[in-house]
């Protein structure tokens, strides 16, 4: 996945800097031998020197644009706007136990915030309830996660052995997210 050395130097414009692995980046201008060792910095995936793909919920986004390849895909809506799709390509992938899931919302890829324990849940609830949270930001099928983390009697979840990746809506804040474990 996009893992960032904190100091290397870039294979494509040869600065010393914080760089991501090009291994399984998209980048047409190194050959498969090069990408092996091939670094790239901050500045060559701003400008598009190379790129990522993502598991999104409306497809597997690769060079080639949007390709439905699980059952999970949606169609993405009509309105989606086109750039969103370079910008994410140019947004490094999130390290997942599995696979990324980049989720959606106002017709937009959402901003990844981070992996979210149980407590993170209480402290971003207004109401301070957790679990009204977890459900509201997680799709039904996957809602499961958290009543079945939490041991008999027990009525505050502390943890449990799944990662949530949370994001947020850039347009209206809205928060979603969804998790996996090994």
């Amino acid at each position: 996945m996009a893992a960032l050395a904190p100091q290397a130097r870039c294979t494509l414009c040869g600065s010393s800097g914080p760089c991501f692995a090009l291994r399984y980046a998209i980048c047409a201008r190194l050959s498969k031998t090069e990408k092996e060792s091939g670094m790239g910095c901050l500045r060559c995936l701003q400008a598009g020197a190379f790129e990522f793909w993502h598991d999104t919920e409306i497809g597997v986004l690769d060079e080639h644009g949007l390709t439905h390849v699980y059952n999970h895909n949606k169609v993405p809506p009509t309105t989606f706007r086109h750039s969103a799709l370079a910008e994410l390509r140019r947004t490094p992938q999130i390290v997942t136990i599995q696979q990324e899931l980049w989720l959606t919302h106002c017709d937009d890829f959402m901003a990844y915030i981070g992996t979210w324990a149980p407590k993170d849940f209480y402290a971003h609830s207004p109401t301070g309830d957790g679990r009204a949270l977890f459900h509201e930001m997680t799709d039904e099928k996957l809602s499961h996660l958290w009543d079945s983390s939490r041991r008999t009697g027990q009525t505050f979840l502390t943890e449990w052995i799944a990662t949530y990746y949370a994001f947020r809506c850039i347009h209206c804040g809205k928060l979603r997210g969804t998790w996996d474990c090994d």
